[in-house]
């Protein structure tokens, strides 16, 4: 049969013996099979979506080059325990009073890219500065100023996912981004690993200069982030006319389960015990710089598993019963943690941080959007990450109290007790149950 005879036995149907019995080689049907997943994996998420994820991978990767040393560089410049806690509470404070405000500004204006290049560029340019710190209140300046950049930015991102997500797949795309988020939080650390293991003579401690080398190496990839955002990602048209009230007007639209969710997270976070006293609890337990980066690792990898799939469930199942197990999660975690005296019991007590956090963060911005009208979301979710900053500053500073006068048993035991509050609000206040999603 000739090349026309084919070609025309093909279109009537009657495909040649030597195409119809043709199989497909294993490496076609490894591609085949790995295409299928990940096509499944991302199915509804938009290139917006991912973009951003890009982002907060590689800021995150700049910032977790950092934060796993920060709490032992600290120590090693002069700051006691309830410095740390005030550090750490004072940068998250200042982050989440702007984010009300940045969000709210986004909706007024719907316009959310400036405020995240702003934001991320911020952020990038104090990072350096860390380099000259001889005192804890230098870290202080940098932490505050780079946290005043991630409060410029949270709430227009987090309202951008959401433009750009179809409804039925808004807490898998806030868990694909919290995944890719995470993953930055490993290559993060794996990086610090590296760099230390080629600078430091001894690995159970780190000197001077190897930190301020580590702070140099870390700005790289915050700045490649703010080229992606200037690159590629895209405005999205806000939901809505455009804000026309004032600040205060606009925040009184907000309904009651909005509110309710606000006093369920503010009992929760008041207790939740800042990565830094994990850090010092595996100090004080005998774990090495290194190997407490490595567990920050593990941490990071159980985050980014988790994310997705509980961002999926909560779609199904309801944000409610999937944030009560994530609180139940948190409340173990420092149980183990208080009583954590080996490598091995600290280590537990890291994966299961890991795993709170995989299945709690994307989950709760997810409930905020489904609970709120759909052009209130960025000063929705902004008002969400500044109630979170009003009791992050008193909770660290009480947890660096409790550390310093009482023990890490009794900052842990704090945190435990503040999650089983958070929980029985949670269910008792019913928030969410009866309201159905705005899927809009």
């Amino acid at each position: 049969m000739n090349d026309a005879g084919a070609r025309g036995a093909t279109v009537r149907g009657r495909t040649p013996a030597s195409v119809k019995n043709k199989k497909p080689v294993s490496g076609e049907r490894v591609r085949g099979g790995s295409n299928t997943v990940r096509r499944k994996l991302l199915a509804g998420i938009s290139t917006n979506v991912l973009v951003l994820g890009v982002v907060s991978f590689l800021t995150d990767m700049s910032s977790e080059m950092i934060y796993p040393v920060l709490p032992t560089f600290l120590i090693s410049i002069g700051a006691t325990g309830i410095v740390v806690g005030l550090i750490e509470g004072a940068a998250e404070t200042t982050a989440s009073m702007l984010k009300v405000v940045s969000g709210w500004s986004s909706d007024k204006w719907k316009r959310r890219k400036p405020y995240i290049t702003g934001g991320y560029g911020l952020s990038a340019l104090v990072k350096p500065f860390l380099v000259a710190a001889t005192a804890p209140w230098h870290v202080l300046g940098v932490r505050l100023a780079e946290r005043v950049g991630k409060g410029i930015r949270s709430a227009p991102r987090d309202a951008l996912i959401a433009d750009s997500a179809d409804p039925g797949v808004r807490g898998k795309a806030f868990g694909v981004h919290k995944a890719m988020d995470s993953l930055g939080a490993v290559a993060g650390p794996l990086a610090a690993i590296a760099i230390l293991i080629a600078l430091s003579t001894d690995l159970d401690t780190i000197d001077d200069g190897t930190y301020r080398v580590l702070f140099i190496a870390a700005t790289v990839p915050a700045f490649v982030g703010v080229a992606v955002i200037l690159l590629f990602v895209r405005e999205r048209e806000a939901a809505g006319a455009g804000l026309k009230g004032s600040f205060l007007k606009e925040v009184r639209r907000l309904q009651r389960p909005f509110w309710l969710l606000i006093v369920v997270v503010m009992a929760f976070y008041m207790g939740e015990i800042s990565y830094a006293f994990f850090v010092l609890k595996a100090q004080d337990a005998g774990v090495s710089a290194i190997t407490t980066i490595g567990l920050y690792m593990m941490f990071n990898v159980l985050y980014t598993l988790l994310a997705i799939p509980s961002g999926v469930l909560s779609d199904r199942i309801g944000r409610r019963p999937v944030m009560a197990v994530s609180f139940g999660i948190f409340a173990l975690t420092c149980v183990v943690m208080a009583l954590a005296g080996d490598f091995l019991t600290v280590a537990v007590g890291f994966a299961m941080f890991g795993m709170y956090k995989g299945t709690s963060e994307g989950v709760m911005k997810a409930f905020v959007i489904d609970i709120v009208p759909s052009d209130l979301r960025g000063t929705a979710l902004g008002a969400f990450h500044t109630a979170v900053g009003l009791v992050m500053l008193p909770g660290g500073i009480i947890a660096g109290y409790l550390w310093d006068s009482r023990g890490a048993d009794a900052t842990f035991a704090f945190g435990a007790a503040m999650a089983l509050t958070a929980i029985v609000l949670l269910l008792v206040l019913r928030v969410g149950a009866g309201d159905s999603a705005q899927r809009a």
